[in-house]
């Protein structure tokens, strides 16, 4: 059975009400996006089979932005580290930047579209050191189908296919070599 686009298993309150702050949409402005090793990116294929990259947290990979975009993500930094301390007096653990912030569409005058949320797939794309090969895993919480593997509701071969599927459009859209790895949790 396909796999079938779905809303995350979870969502934290800051992921409610933001977008990722590197938000790319691969297909639409694939230069926007610069494989810098040291940076792990997180992705997703949204219900429309656009592959969507970000980054969590960004300001600690201040050496892959352009020195002129520093001040901001001190910015960045400041605001959601006093978000996530109001939420944790609340006992609620809280993130920013996770995969259901990437998964936001829009319609053709910029506006957030009522499709908004939904994905098939996404987890990771990161720099492995030992293999020297950029990897795309399906390590998410939200989108990665690794619970759903575990219970048996969605098939490993879809699940590949579906991994495979991203890595074909960022090599194809970037002319990065992407291999996949698959993770079952």
């Amino acid at each position: 059975m396909p796999l079938y686009a779905k809303l995350p298993d979870r969502v934290k309150p800051s992921e409610l009400t933001m977008i990722n702050p590197v938000w790319i949409d691969i297909q639409s402005n694939p230069k926007e996006f610069v494989p810098h090793k040291s940076v792990t990116f997180l992705w997703v294929m949204r219900g429309d089979g656009n592959v969507i990259l970000g980054v969590e947290e960004p300001w600690r990979y201040k050496e892959a932005f352009d020195k002129s975009v520093w001040p901001m993500l001190e910015k960045m930094k400041q605001h959601y580290e006093a978000e996530a301390e109001y939420w944790k007096t609340q006992s609620i653990r809280d993130g920013s930047g996770g995969h259901p912030t990437l998964a936001a569409w829009f319609d053709p005058t910029g506006r957030a579209s009522d499709h908004a949320g939904f994905a098939y797939i996404g987890g990771e794309l990161r720099y492995d050191e030992n293999t020297s090969q950029w990897v795309l895993t399906n390590q998410s919480g939200r989108f990665g189908r690794g619970s759903e593997l575990k219970e048996g509701t969605v098939q490993e071969q879809d699940v590949l296919e579906a991994l495979n599927g991203a890595a074909q459009r960022i090599t194809e859209k970037t002319g990065l070599a992407v291999t996949i790895r698959l993770v079952k949790k």
